[in-house]
């Protein structure tokens, strides 16, 4: 429990660190260099102080001094992250880590191994650049200088040779392979928070496209919503059985005299989502409402042959739900409504039109008359035309009304659909 602890205490002290001077508004990549540039320069602090501790004593201090130097200079790179000037910690780093480690390499020669420090450096250079012309230039100094330090080993002694300073050939390797070690794990520890980002991103991305295929399927029909997202619009179709119904309160314009908008429409509102679950139980699409007129379809988009019985059914349902809601309402005192129902088949085309605030719609002289059998019919009435009666006769019982006369129309046999025949 202890060593646990400790781990997240040394773990919050590391992230605190390597965080000097991120803010909130840094991008992704400006905070990864910025992290990575912290973490280098606190560990070649760390090590260049402990080196001239360790070599305080020797002879010349020399190692003491040079060291004192470099942590300084590297602090100064951790002072100007904080203080926001990330450019030029960066190039700060990049050219002061080559000259002064080159400086090392040739003064005390091959006995330190500081030459070494070049190659993470350079690697750090790659990774806190963006632009591949500052790369390519820091790349090449500390190829250079490598080259230039390998080949003074060969040609000459070290200007100043301390037999005592060999052990710091160890501990340049050791530095050598800690930044090496820390470039990959923090480069691997960002590819994996990048993996988790974008699939988060991607989680986020999925939801957002199901909402919105949700919403255009609440819309549109699924077929015409597929035809319209892969061709950019949606052709019309001809179906030559389609059974129509159209619905009307009694008495709305009153209410709506008594009530206040917000009344008006949280009452039309429940009543409408009762008629919308009623569809979806009977496969019938609904096409649109118009204050207080409902209006839908079965056997469209997906013909069948029950799409007559299945609309009576479904409006058997509304207008029992409206009587109960009407008993209700007399007995709590309040205003109540009454439908008018009416019932016809026949062929129409239907599709979407224009180019903004889709709507799928239906056309045809069968819409009108649907609409005439709703407005020629009664209150707690379910008015059907003859096309539709013949082809739910078998299965409700209907009372014949004869012939009605219908507005441009002339004459016109009606019906109104009774109980379910036994």
């Amino acid at each position: 429990m202890n060593s646990q602890i400790s781990t997240s205490a040394v773990s919050a002290k590391w992230n605190q660190i390597i965080s000097i001077g991120l803010k909130e508004s840094h991008g992704d990549w400006q905070k990864r260099r910025i992290r990575l540039l912290n973490g280098i320069s606190f560990i070649a602090v760390v090590f260049l102080l402990a080196y001239g501790l360790l070599y305080k004593n020797v002879e010349h201090d020399i190692i003491f001094w040079e060291s004192m130097q470099g942590s300084m200079f590297y602090a100064i790179i951790l002072f100007s992250n904080y203080k926001g000037f990330h450019n030029f910690a960066c190039h700060l780093f990049s050219f002061y880590s080559v000259l002064f480690f080159t400086f090392l390499s040739i003064l005390h020669g091959k006995y330190i191994a500081a030459e070494y420090i070049l190659v993470p450096s350079s690697i750090a250079s790659m990774l806190i650049f963006r632009n591949y012309g500052i790369i390519v230039s820091y790349f090449i100094l500390n190829v250079v200088c490598f080259a230039i330090s390998k080949y003074i080993f060969t040609q000459s002694e070290p200007l100043l040779y301390m037999p005592e300073a060999k052990s710091l050939y160890i501990g340049n390797h050791i530095n050598m392979f800690l930044n090496l070690f820390l470039i990959v794990t923090y480069f691997k520890s960002e590819t994996i928070r990048q993996e988790k980002l974008l699939e988060t991103q991607n989680k986020s991305l999925t939801l957002e496209q199901q909402k919105s295929e949700n919403l255009l399927l609440n819309i549109l029909p699924r077929e015409t919503a597929e035809e319209l997202k892969q061709m950019g619009s949606a052709r019309s179709r001809r179906f030559d059985s389609v059974t129509i119904l159209f619905s009307d309160f009694k008495n709305f314009t009153h209410a709506s005299e008594q009530m206040s908008p917000e009344q008006l429409v949280n009452e039309i509102h429940q009543y409408y989502s009762y008629f919308d679950s009623v569809m979806e139980k009977y496969g019938i699409e609904k096409i649109k409402t118009i204050g207080d007129a409902y209006m839908c379809a079965g056997g469209i988009p997906d013909e069948n042959t029950t799409h007559a019985i299945d609309i009576v059914n479904a409006a058997i349902e509304m207008q029992q739900y409206v009587e109960q809601q009407k008993l209700t309402k007399i007995a709590a005192g309040e205003i109540f409504f009454e439908i008018r129902i009416g019932i016809h088949t026949g062929s129409v085309v239907a599709g979407i039109v224009g180019t903004k605030k889709f709507a799928y719609d239906i056309w045809g002289d069968t819409v009108n008359l649907a609409s005439r059998m709703e407005s020629s019919g009664e209150v707690g009435r379910i008015n059907i035309s003859a096309t539709t009666y013949e082809l739910v006769k078998n299965t409700f019982k209907c009372e014949y009304r004869g012939k009605i006369s219908v507005k441009n129309k002339g004459e016109i046999d009606m019906y109104f659909v009774g109980q379910q025949a036994a």
